[in-house]
């Protein structure tokens, strides 16, 4: 064993991590032993060496969504006393039924005892074989692999991200750097008038981007837009969403596929809109409603929903306290 290979084994070693395997570069994964857990592991040296990296999925995920799930589960117990709901926690919370369902879902077996939504589990993943831990509760058949196997979602985002400015190009955009993510906004102009917006590539999958609007209704991103709150009762959700002043189309679509409008308020262009649209699913991502899906809002925008049980939002106010 020369020194370079001996100075790489101690990096594992410092990370509680006995190599199994010879070491080949710092990009290719390398079977290992977790001394901690006694897992094992395949890790790339550049993970390692990343700020942010992980060395064993299995006890980082313990340490990760332990205290995720009591903070969480005290939350929206909160939610519920504030506004006297106490007796619906158990709907919220979810069963082991669900839970199983959910990791079906993403092709993971539970290693360890699962109950509601909310608690952690161990698991394996019948496609790779790798051990970790998630929370039956942040799987969303909307965003497959997040919550699931990440060695599995981490091959399969490479290769989402490499075809990433094809697609784009597909839909009529140009990127404007790398594709940092599947379902982060990426900087993108219209390659037929070049006004740029922010568009997620996740968006373009699903068709639910909207189409640029300087090219399509002579719109410019810097007027005043509109958030809107509409509410379909069929579903038993609230959806919020961004349109034009001077345009009503996706206001008449929701409305036309069975919602009612609730209110609606104007802010100074689509930065803003899209400012306060986010704040408000960042307060409801506890109340969201995995079921509602793309089969029952056709016309898009059932990511921007949560259950109308969770407490009435009030659209005029949290314009006024974002800005100022």
């Amino acid at each position: 064993m020369n020194d370079k290979t001996s100075r790489e084994d101690q990096e594992f070693r410092s990370h509680d991590l006995e190599p199994l395997s010879p070491y080949t570069r710092a990009t290719e994964e390398r079977q290992c032993r977790c001394t901690r857990c006694g897992t094992r592991r395949w890790v790339k040296l550049a993970t390692l060496r990343r700020k942010d990296g992980v060395a064993c999925r299995w006890c980082h995920g313990w340490e990760k969504w332990n205290p995720w799930s009591e903070h969480a589960r005290q939350l929206v117990l909160e939610r519920l006393q504030e506004f006297g709901q106490l007796s619906q926690a158990r709907s919220f919370f979810g069963d082991q039924a669900q839970s199983l369902e959910r990791l079906r879902g993403e092709k993971l077996a539970p290693l360890t005892e699962v109950g509601d939504l909310y608690q952690p589990v161990g698991v394996v993943c019948l496609e790779c074989g790798e051990t970790t831990v998630t929370v039956p509760e942040r799987i969303s058949a909307d965003r497959p692999g997040w919550f699931g196997c990440e060695r599995c979602s981490s091959g399969r985002r490479k290769k989402e991200l490499e075809r990433a400015p094809e697609l784009f190009a597909a839909n009529g955009l140009r990127l404007l750097g790398p594709c940092t993510g599947e379902y982060v906004p990426q900087k993108v102009e219209c390659i037929e008038c070049g006004s740029e917006r922010s568009v997620s590539l996740d968006a373009l999958r699903r068709g639910s981007a909207p189409l640029c609007w300087t090219c399509t209704h002579g719109i410019r991103p810097d007027e005043p837009h509109r958030v809107y709150l509409i509410h379909f009762a069929d579903l038993g959700v609230f959806k919020v969403g961004i349109t034009h002043d001077r345009h009503d189309r996706r206001l008449l679509d929701h409305q036309l596929a069975g919602g009612r409008v609730v209110e609606t308020v104007l802010v100074l262009d689509r930065k803003e809109a899209r400012r306060l649209e986010r704040l408000i699913q960042a307060r409801y991502s506890a109340w969201t409603v995995p079921d509602v899906g793309p089969e029952d809002l056709p016309q898009g925008g059932w990511t921007e929903t949560w259950s109308d049980k969770a407490p009435m939002l009030d659209l005029t106010r949290a314009s006024l306290l974002l800005q100022g």
